[in-house]
């Protein structure tokens, strides 16, 4: 229980706050993160996402993403994804109304911040069966497009997938599947009763011992 209560707290702390500014709120879209296989690629990223009268384009090529695997912790899983290219490759384009921004190594057109509860994969867990979980999450960043600024939120849904053994065509180890979505902001209550769940989760499979991760 205090490592739930600790979990809530926590994400409680990391919900974005209301802010002056006026904002852009996303309404559909995906964010994928995945980990291959040592030889399967690597890390690699995939954003396109939007709202109205914006839109978001972001890959990133292998090894030049932030590893998902930590999110399947019991610890709240935060990842930030700033909207320009890297020195592995990759492109960004963020449109607002009529004006675009591409990102590159010496231009950023913005960032965007994912907060999620840890998926709390059990220790035991067979390493011949892929793990899938969905938690809730939100969104908060800034766009830079035209020499202005515009903070962006959102919500909606992750699925985490690991696996001990290589799966899919693409020998995936884990993989991050943001799917954003309308509706009424995440209220505490819903919040606290997922991270319950999550706890109460990791307490039935506590006696065998540290989470993988």
């Amino acid at each position: 229980m205090k490592t739930t209560l600790a979990l809530f707290i926590a994400l409680v702390t990391l919900l974005p706050h209301s802010a002056n500014a006026t904002t852009l709120t996303i309404t559909g879209g995906t964010i994928v993160t995945s980990l291959a296989a040592p030889f399967g690629g690597g890390e690699e990223q995939l954003a396109l996402f939007g709202g109205d009268d914006f839109s978001v384009e972001q890959r990133r090529e292998p090894g030049s993403s932030v590893s998902p695997i930590p999110a399947f912790g019991v610890e709240p899983f935060v990842q930030t994804i700033g909207f320009a290219s890297s020195p592995f490759g990759g492109r960004a384009d963020v449109r607002v109304g009529t004006e675009h921004c591409y990102g590159s190594l010496f231009m950023s057109c913005g960032d965007i911040t994912l907060t999620s509860p840890g998926f709390a994969m059990p220790a035991d867990w067979p390493i011949d069966i892929p793990f899938v979980a969905t938690v809730p999450f939100t969104a908060t960043g800034e766009l830079l497009v035209g020499g202005n600024q515009y903070d962006i939120v959102g919500q909606g849904t992750v699925t985490g997938t690991r696996c001990f053994t290589p799966c899919g065509p693409l020998e995936t180890r884990a993989r991050l599947a943001y799917t954003f979505s309308v509706g009424e902001p995440l209220s505490l209550i819903s919040l606290l009763a997922s991270t319950v769940a999550i706890g109460f989760a990791f307490l039935v499979h506590r006696r065998s011992g540290v989470v993988h991760i």
